[in-house]
């Protein structure tokens, strides 16, 4: 019965979620021709200028999906979808290698044999690449003979930077993932290689580290970052999560944006509560921003220079300060910082996370202290803990985890890591304590509440 319960609830999750796709499809305007396109294999598609709402709709329906996939599948399950994610790879990398897919037209079949021809490949094996990408939607037979892209394949036409994502696994973090156990091996040999060899090195036969590699590279630079960018987009939730901490009620008070490199955050949470003021505290000089950098993003320092903030302008002000000097800003109810603990393909390693939240956390801590009020909010995209957020988003979290260990013998930080750190920060008479954590399940960002707590007070709290 137990079991029975559990697959109601299932079917029910999916039947809710379902629903909400379908009403915020209909609430956006999509129509049966906007989602299905030109293409005759049906398929969803949400665009990327649509709301965040709807993405969020779609992405609840996968998860309740991989949620039943899970409480359904058996071992001959797992072990038949190893095998097929193993053979799409290969099949991938066939077709780039023959550059099968810009011979098909985008539009319309083509003729199975024509391709063939054209690629100079037996057309017995093009039939037998395609039969098995068809199996996840990619590429399709229309009718014997002929070959078609289906909305999934074209976009590794149209959009060359999907096609970089997957040779990355296929050439480089596939090899390299399979020898992990070999480098931990070679870890653990006394008087042998210590932890600097890595799976890459292992897999490459190499002395050059993986960083350097793409610096020499560009090739390979551009698919491992073209591979990261596929990963979850979690800045986007960073306004919802800061929203949901108490001190957003804070009432006719100042919140300071600490180290900002955007007016986004301050702008939308400006418009979320219309009595706090901000101070934007820029943290770097315009020309240290790429330009490619400035390009890419909202609400950068050139837009914050020239007042853009939606109308918001006599509560948002702007001041420049050093990351790590003092903080010059000492009655503000809310210090806000959002930690970049790296940039999507950087492989960083655990001293220079440190080295980028230690020195704000010292910077503040005496602020914190005359100022028991105040609260310090500091904002980072970490390993979830285990099933605290949606199945995709803790899977892409272990993902880029794995990654980075394969590639560099580093890690993203967890959360227990940074509380830990934290609450190393102290002096004689007291230091930083965690009061508050939230997070959303679409994303692995945690917004963290901080306060200075005498050891009397800590001491009081922990015999209550």
């Amino acid at each position: 019965m137990h079991n029975l319960s559990q697959l109601e609830e299932y079917t029910n999750d999916i039947a809710t979620a379902t629903k909400h796709l379908a009403d915020q499809i209909t609430d956006a305007g999509l129509s049966a021709s906007d989602s299905t396109s030109s293409f005759s294999k049906p398929h969803l598609n949400v665009p990327s200028d649509r709301n965040r709402e709807l993405h969020r709709a779609r992405q609840n329906v996968l998860a309740s999906l991989k949620r039943f996939q899970m409480f359904l599948a058996e071992p001959l399950d797992f072990v038949q979808e190893l095998a097929s994610q193993s053979q799409l790879l290969a099949c991938l990398r066939w077709l780039r290698s023959f550059q099968i897919l810009p011979c098909i037209p985008l539009n319309d079949s083509a003729s199975l044999k024509d391709v063939a021809d054209l690629a100079g490949v037996p057309e017995a094996q093009l039939s037998r690449v395609v039969r098995m990408t068809a199996t996840a939607g990619f590429l399709h037979e229309p009718q014997p003979g002929l070959i078609a892209h289906t909305a999934l394949s074209a976009s590794f036409v149209t959009q060359l930077s999907y096609l970089d994502a997957a040779m990355f696994l296929a050439e480089t973090g596939a090899p390299a993932a399979l020898q992990m156990a070999a480098a931990t091996k070679l870890q653990g040999q006394p008087g042998g290689p210590n932890d600097a060899v890595t799976a890459y090195a292992v897999a490459f036969n190499t002395s050059q580290t993986f960083p350097v590699a793409c610096d020499q590279r560009k090739k390979l630079q551009r698919q491992w970052l073209a591979y990261f960018r596929c990963s979850v987009d979690v800045e986007e939730t960073v306004p919802e999560i800061l929203g949901r901490l108490d001190w957003i009620r804070v009432g006719n008070a100042c919140v300071v944006d600490v180290c900002a490199r955007s007016a986004e955050a301050a702008t939308a949470l400006a418009e979320l509560s219309p009595t706090l003021h901000f101070v934007v505290q820029l943290g770097e000089p315009p020309s240290a921003i790429s330009n490619g950098a400035e390009s890419g993003r909202t609400g950068t320092h050139s837009q914050i220079e020239q007042g853009a903030f939606n109308g918001l302008s006599t509560r948002i002000s702007i001041q420049r300060r050093a990351a790590g000097s003092p903080q010059t800003v000492r009655d503000a109810a809310v210090y806000m910082f959002r930690a970049a603990l790296a940039d999507p393909g950087e492989l960083s390693p655990a001293e220079s996370r440190d080295a980028l939240i230690l020195p704000e956390l010292w910077a503040h801590l005496g602020v914190l202290k005359s100022n028991p009020a105040a609260t310090f909010v500091l904002v980072a995209c970490l390993q979830p803990d285990p099933d605290s957020v949606d199945p995709d988003v803790e899977a892409a979290a272990r993902l880029r985890n794995l990654w980075k260990m394969q590639l560099a013998n580093t890690h993203e930080m967890e959360v227990g890591e940074l509380t830990e750190l934290i609450s190393g920060v102290h002096d004689g008479v007291g230091g930083l304590v965690v009061v508050d954590k939230r997070h959303s399940r679409y994303s692995s960002t945690v917004a963290f509440g901080i306060k200075y707590q005498t050891y009397t007070r800590r001491q009081n709290g922990a015999e209550q």
